[in-house]
């Protein structure tokens, strides 16, 4: 069985400032990849969204990791810019720097996302609101996000099992294989054991799986947990 890999060039996508280990002492940095699902394959044609993305803490990293499989959000972009907002507590301007903008296929409106641990939200409330407030004058959303919505499992497990598929190498030979078990049992909904089987290729057929969802050749239902018992429902391609 053969593995395509091909070198995609990632640019790194920089926000209005860089993540930095000192603005956030109890936390880390680190980046994370974001690859264009629809050309996984092949170099970026400028009109699909691809990347390398900054975070400043695990919280954040799992956001986008949990962003890449929401079926609504085709873009994440880190600290993107500086935004006022009025404080009427104190009667000046304040400056706010949201953690991500993201862009979802469910929505026009630009829409900004924080993310913090619910500890910090439940003292910070005031302030939200008040932020919230001053960006929906200015027609944008503003989400807020804890470890409450980003963990939620099964969701939160599954995407963490896909997005190690999200990158520019795949197994050829079980990919294909897989696929043709499907199209032998055309017309039914296989759970991936009973693909396995079928295909007698070991667990490289759920890989395959997976990566096909990643693909959108196939479909995971990914608020039941993957295993041996998830129905693996077929994509219908448009003729």
């Amino acid at each position: 069985m053969g593995f395509d890999f091909r070198t995609k060039q990632l640019k790194r996508i920089n926000g209005v400032r860089k993540a930095d280990k000192k603005t956030n002492r109890g936390s880390f940095t680190g980046v994370i990849p974001w690859f264009d699902l629809g050309n996984l394959m092949g170099p970026s044609l400028g009109e699909h969204y691809e990347g390398i993305i900054e975070v400043e803490s695990l919280l954040e990293h799992d956001f986008v990791v949990q962003a890449r499989f929401d079926g609504v959000t085709t873009m994440v972009r880190p600290q993107p810019e500086k935004l006022r907002w009025w404080d009427p507590r104190k009667s000046r301007w304040r400056t706010h720097i949201p953690d991500f903008e993201a862009k979802r296929t469910d929505r026009n409106a630009r829409t900004f996302v924080q993310v913090k641990p619910k500890k910090y939200v439940e003292r910070l409330e005031e302030d939200i609101i008040l932020i919230r407030r001053n960006f929906e004058r200015l027609g944008f959303l503003y989400e807020v996000m804890t470890e409450i919505e980003i963990r939620k499992e099964p969701r939160f497990a599954n995407a963490k099992m896909l997005f190690p598929h999200t990158g520019p190498m795949e197994d050829v030979g079980a990919l294909d294989r897989v696929r043709a078990v499907l199209r032998e049992a055309e017309g039914s909904v296989p759970t991936m054991g009973e693909i396995r089987r079928a295909a007698g290729i070991g667990t490289a057929s759920d890989m395959a799986v997976l990566r096909l969802h990643v693909r959108s050749e196939v479909r995971l239902d990914l608020d039941v947990e993957i295993d041996e018992r998830a129905l693996v429902h077929p994509v219908l391609r448009s003729p």
